[in-house]
């Protein structure tokens, strides 16, 4: 980038601020690093926010098993667990290995491994029976 350029820029982006009371570099990202730079000055972006924990219930011995088959902590709710089984059936579904015969038996124990957890965890939260 030509200094002049730099320097065109960021005058007319100070003349357009100074007729409006928005920040005149917000619009302006030079590099899109963790830090901006602006008027010699620089200026740290925040960190992303973490994601909340999400609450889990006290589950039976049982049942840990299911949560591990489908990659969860034991005690997620319902609803995760119908997200992971759904992320985790697409993933192993036989009919993505049409091709290969010896991968199509084994993504089918999978999916059946898989789909037996989910309703199991459902059926415990839906009745709090295990069979």
């Amino acid at each position: 980038m030509a200094t002049g350029n730099f320097y065109d820029r960021l005058g007319d982006l100070l003349k357009d601020g100074l007729e409006s009371d928005e920040d005149p570099f917000v619009a302006w990202d030079s590099h899109g690093g963790k830090t901006r730079s602006a008027g010699g000055m620089k200026e740290r972006r925040p960190p992303p926010r973490p994601k909340p924990e999400e609450d889990t219930v006290r589950v039976p011995d049982e049942l840990l098993e299911d949560y591990f088959a489908l990659g969860l902590r034991p005690g997620v709710s319902a609803e995760a667990a119908k997200a992971a089984w759904k992320r985790l059936l697409k993933l192993h579904h036989p009919d993505r290995f049409a091709n290969r015969p010896d991968k199509a038996e084994e993504a089918t124990k999978r999916s059946i491994r898989i789909t037996d957890s989910y309703r199991r965890i459902v059926r415990w939260f839906e009745t709090g029976k295990l069979d």
